[in-house]
Protein backbone atom coordinates (compact mmCIF):
# COMPACT_ATOMS: atom_id res chain seq x y z
CA UNK A 1 0.00 0.00 0.00
CA UNK A 2 1.79 3.22 -0.88
CA UNK A 3 2.38 5.85 1.36
CA UNK A 4 0.15 9.33 1.02
CA UNK A 5 1.59 13.15 1.47
CA UNK A 6 -0.22 12.57 4.43
CA UNK A 7 1.18 10.04 5.85
CA UNK A 8 4.45 10.39 5.11
CA UNK A 9 4.78 14.16 6.21
CA UNK A 10 3.40 12.58 9.62
CA UNK A 11 5.99 10.17 9.77
CA UNK A 12 8.44 12.62 8.56
CA UNK A 13 7.76 14.94 11.83
CA UNK A 14 7.54 12.16 14.19
CA UNK A 15 10.77 10.85 13.38
CA UNK A 16 12.11 14.27 13.78
CA UNK A 17 10.65 14.86 17.14
CA UNK A 18 12.14 11.56 18.01
CA UNK A 19 15.34 12.83 16.77
CA UNK A 20 15.10 16.06 18.83
CA UNK A 21 14.37 14.32 21.85
CA UNK A 22 17.73 12.67 22.34
CA UNK A 23 20.11 14.80 23.70
CA UNK A 24 23.82 14.34 23.77
CA UNK A 25 25.91 16.37 25.84
CA UNK A 26 29.59 16.40 24.99
CA UNK A 27 31.43 13.32 27.64
CA UNK A 28 27.99 12.16 28.73
CA UNK A 29 25.55 9.92 28.12
CA UNK A 30 22.57 10.31 25.68
CA UNK A 31 19.40 11.28 27.45
CA UNK A 32 15.75 11.03 26.49
CA UNK A 33 14.56 14.96 27.73
CA UNK A 34 10.84 13.98 26.65
CA UNK A 35 11.20 11.08 29.66
CA UNK A 36 13.58 12.16 32.22
CA UNK A 37 10.82 14.39 34.14
CA UNK A 38 9.05 11.57 34.05
CA UNK A 39 7.65 9.66 37.63
CA UNK A 40 9.74 6.99 38.60
CA UNK A 41 9.95 4.02 39.86
CA UNK A 42 9.86 3.26 43.70
CA UNK A 43 13.02 1.17 43.44
CA UNK A 44 15.22 4.14 41.73
CA UNK A 45 14.01 6.52 44.22
CA UNK A 46 15.18 4.54 47.25
CA UNK A 47 18.35 4.58 45.73
CA UNK A 48 18.97 7.98 45.44
CA UNK A 49 18.36 8.87 48.94
CA UNK A 50 21.28 10.42 50.23
CA UNK A 51 19.96 10.60 53.78
CA UNK A 52 19.16 7.06 55.84
CA UNK A 53 15.59 6.71 56.65
CA UNK A 54 15.47 6.20 60.16
CA UNK A 55 14.65 2.50 60.96
CA UNK A 56 10.96 2.04 63.40
CA UNK A 57 11.34 1.51 66.86
CA UNK A 58 9.77 -1.56 68.09
CA UNK A 59 8.42 -3.68 69.27
CA UNK A 60 5.68 -4.42 66.78
CA UNK A 61 2.55 -6.30 66.52
CA UNK A 62 2.85 -7.79 63.12
CA UNK A 63 -0.51 -9.35 61.21
CA UNK A 64 0.29 -12.67 59.28
CA UNK A 65 -3.54 -13.37 58.21
CA UNK A 66 -4.69 -14.28 54.73
CA UNK A 67 -6.04 -11.33 53.81
CA UNK A 68 -4.11 -8.48 52.31
CA UNK A 69 -5.09 -5.62 54.66
CA UNK A 70 -6.74 -5.73 58.19
CA UNK A 71 -8.45 -2.70 59.69
CA UNK A 72 -9.64 -2.57 63.55
CA UNK A 73 -11.72 0.27 64.20
CA UNK A 74 -12.94 2.49 66.83
CA UNK A 75 -16.44 1.07 66.74
CA UNK A 76 -14.89 -2.49 66.47
CA UNK A 77 -12.78 -1.74 69.82
CA UNK A 78 -15.99 -0.13 71.71
CA UNK A 79 -17.75 -3.63 70.85
CA UNK A 80 -15.16 -5.69 72.36
CA UNK A 81 -15.42 -3.74 75.90
CA UNK A 82 -11.84 -2.53 75.70
CA UNK A 83 -11.28 0.91 77.14
CA UNK A 84 -9.72 3.27 75.19
CA UNK A 85 -6.05 4.26 75.75
CA UNK A 86 -6.59 8.13 75.56
CA UNK A 87 -10.13 8.20 77.02
CA UNK A 88 -10.48 11.82 75.27
CA UNK A 89 -9.21 10.79 71.84
CA UNK A 90 -11.06 7.64 72.29
CA UNK A 91 -10.31 4.71 70.02
CA UNK A 92 -7.79 4.53 67.46
CA UNK A 93 -8.02 2.90 63.74
CA UNK A 94 -5.35 0.43 62.83
CA UNK A 95 -4.60 -0.73 59.60
CA UNK A 96 -2.10 -3.23 58.96
CA UNK A 97 -0.94 -3.70 54.91
CA UNK A 98 1.69 -3.61 52.52
CA UNK A 99 2.31 0.10 53.04
CA UNK A 100 3.50 -0.18 56.87
CA UNK A 101 4.57 -3.75 55.95
CA UNK A 102 1.86 -5.18 57.89
CA UNK A 103 3.56 -3.58 61.34
CA UNK A 104 1.92 -1.56 63.81
CA UNK A 105 4.14 -0.36 67.02
CA UNK A 106 2.97 -2.10 70.20
CA UNK A 107 2.82 0.93 72.09
CA UNK A 108 -0.23 2.24 70.16
CA UNK A 109 -2.02 -0.54 72.07
CA UNK A 110 -2.90 -1.03 75.79
CA UNK A 111 -2.41 -4.36 77.54
CA UNK A 112 -5.92 -5.43 77.04
CA UNK A 113 -6.05 -4.81 73.38
CA UNK A 114 -2.13 -6.67 72.81
CA UNK A 115 -3.77 -9.89 74.44
CA UNK A 116 -6.62 -9.78 72.10
CA UNK A 117 -4.94 -9.38 69.36
CA UNK A 118 -1.81 -12.01 70.11
CA UNK A 119 -3.78 -14.68 72.25
CA UNK A 120 -7.55 -14.34 71.68
CA UNK A 121 -7.65 -13.24 67.50
CA UNK A 122 -7.08 -16.42 65.46
CA UNK A 123 -8.05 -16.64 61.63
CA UNK A 124 -11.25 -18.72 60.78
CA UNK A 125 -10.95 -22.20 59.82
CA UNK A 126 -7.52 -22.44 60.83
CA UNK A 127 -7.50 -20.96 64.40
CA UNK A 128 -3.84 -19.74 64.01
CA UNK A 129 -2.93 -16.64 65.49
CA UNK A 130 -3.66 -13.63 62.95
CA UNK A 131 -0.86 -11.73 64.72
CA UNK A 132 2.44 -12.34 66.15
CA UNK A 133 4.77 -9.35 68.28
CA UNK A 134 8.13 -8.72 66.41
CA UNK A 135 10.92 -6.78 66.58
CA UNK A 136 14.42 -6.21 65.44
CA UNK A 137 17.65 -8.70 66.30
CA UNK A 138 21.09 -6.77 67.17
CA UNK A 139 21.28 -7.80 62.92
CA UNK A 140 18.58 -6.04 61.97
CA UNK A 141 16.24 -9.17 61.34
CA UNK A 142 12.39 -8.56 62.25
CA UNK A 143 12.19 -12.04 64.98
CA UNK A 144 9.49 -13.30 66.93
CA UNK A 145 9.50 -11.63 70.69
CA UNK A 146 9.20 -14.23 73.13
CA UNK A 147 8.54 -13.96 76.73
CA UNK A 148 11.64 -14.87 78.55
Amino acid sequence: MAETAAQRKAREESEKSNEQAVVERPGAEARNVLTEDMAQPPGVLARRRRVARRQRQGPFVKYVGAASDRVIRPSDWGSLGFTPKDKEAGHQQFMWNAKNDYLVESSKFTDEQLDYLLIDDVQHGTNAHSFLEVDFDEDGQLVQVTED
